[in-house]
C-alpha cells in the first residue's frame, strides 16, 4: 500500500466530519447566501452522507437497521479517549488507518449502554475472517468522553481488561479551543449577543468568577473549566481498569511526532508497529478564524489550573510540559 492509498482512506474516513462542519457553518450563519450550496448540491451531499464508511456521530437510521440482520456483533478491544477539543478526531482517523484496525461505523456513540454500541462494530464472522487474513484484528472506541462516569463504569463491568489510552491536552490550550468551538456551535447571531461569549477575555473572566458554584454557559454540552481538570477523571479510569491497563499521554506529542506517538499506542494495545504518511491538514478543525488568546487571560487560566495539574502529576508520577503559552 502506497501513500496515495492512505491519503484516500483518510479522506473517506474523515468525510463525515467535513460535511458536518459545512452543515453547521451554514445553519449557524457562518456562510453567506452566495456561498451556500444549491438545492442540487445539498441533495448530492445528502445522498453521499447515506453511504459513508465512517461517521462523526449521527448515523443514518436505515444503515443501523440493515446491520441488525448481519449477525452477532462485537465490542471494541481498546479505547482511546480524551476531553473534547484535544485532537481526538484527528487522532481517531489516524488510529483507524492502521491495517490491523477494523473501523467502527461511528466515532462518538451517544450512549453509555454498551450493548447499544454493538451495531457500530463488526460482526463476529467479519472479525474472524479479518483475523485469518491479517493475523491481528482489533476494533477501537474513539471518543472525547474522558469525564463520562457511567460510561467508564459500564465498560469496566463488561470488559474489565480493556486497554485504555487517555490523551490529554494542555488545559489552557484546550480551554481556548473550546471557546472557539462554543462560538462555532452557538452560531454567529447568538455568540454576538452574549457578552460572556463574544470575546475570549470575557469568557475566561465569567467562567472563573462563577466556578464552581454555577455551571458556565456551554453550547456544546461541556463545562469549559471542569473539562480541563483531568486528575479525578484519570483516577477513576485507573480505579476501574487498573494501572497496568491505562496509558496516559500528552496529545501534543502526537502533533510533534505522530508516528512515534501512534506506535506507543499500538504497542500498548497489542497492534504491530506501523508508519503512515504525515498529513498536513487536521480532521474536524474549527473553520472559524478568531483572535489568538491574550496574555492576561492565559496567565489567569494557568494560575487556576496549576493546583489541579499538580494533583495529576502526583497521580501519574510524571509531568507534561504545560507551562509554555
Amino acid at each position: 500500500m502506497d501513500d496515495n492509498y492512505f491519503y484516500y482512506k483518510r479522506k473517506m474516513l474523515s468525510r463525515a466530519y467535513f460535511l458536518s462542519a459545512e452543515y453547521t457553518s451554514i445553519h449557524n450563519g457562518y456562510i453567506s447566501d452566495d456561498e451556500e450550496p444549491s438545492k442540487i448540491e445539498y441533495l448530492s451531499k445528502w445522498i453521499e452522507y447515506q453511504f459513508l464508511p465512517h461517521y462523526f456521530g449521527y448515523v443514518p437510521a436505515w444503515r443501523k437497521f440493515v446491520r441488525k440482520f448481519s449477525g452477532k456483533r462485537t465490542l471494541p478491544d481498546f479505547c482511546v479517549v480524551g476531553p473534547i477539543k484535544s485532537g481526538t478526531s484527528d487522532l481517531a482517523i489516524s488510529v483507524m488507518l492502521h491495517p490491523n484496525v477494523m473501523t467502527p461505523l461511528a466515532k462518538e456513540i451517544l450512549s453509555s449502554d454498551i450493548e447499544k454500541w454493538r451495531i457500530n462494530y463488526p460482526t463476529e464472522k467479519e472479525k474472524k475472517v479479518f483475523t485469518s487474513r491479517n493475523k491481528v484484528a482489533l476494533t477501537p472506541f474513539l471518543a472525547p468522553y474522558l469525564h463520562w462516569m457511567e460510561l467508564i463504569y459500564n465498560i469496566s463491568r463488561e470488559q474489565p481488561e480493556t486497554k485504555i489510552v487517555l490523551t490529554l491536552r494542555d488545559p489552557v490550550k484546550r480551554f481556548y479551543s473550546q471557546w472557539k468551538w462554543e462560538i462555532f456551535v452557538a452560531g454567529k447571531k447568538r455568540s454576538n449577543n452574549l457578552p460572556f461569549l463574544n470575546s475570549f477575555p470575557n469568557y475566561v473572566n465569567k467562567a472563573l468568577s462563577i466556578f464552581p458554584e454555577y455551571p458556565m454557559f456551554t453550547a456544546c454540552g461541556f463545562d469549559p473549566l471542569q473539562t480541563s481538570i483531568y486528575w479525578k477523571a484519570v483516577g477513576y479510569w485507573v480505579e476501574c481498569f487498573g494501572q497496568n491497563n491505562v496509558l496516559v499521554l500528552d496529545v501534543q506529542d502526537y502533533f510533534s511526532d505522530s508516528n512515534k506517538f501512534l506506535n506507543n499506542i499500538y504497542d500498548f494495545v497489542g497492534l504491530p508497529s506501523f508508519e503512515q504518511p504525515k498529513f498536513i491538514d487536521r480532521v474536524n478543525e474549527n473553520p472559524l478564524i478568531l483572535p489568538p488568546p491574550d496574555e492576561e487571560s492565559i496567565a489567569k487560566l494557568r494560575a487556576f489550573f496549576e493546583p489541579y495539574n499538580q494533583k495529576l502529576w502526583h497521580l501519574l508520577g510524571k509531568e507534561f510540559d504545560w507551562g509554555a503559552s
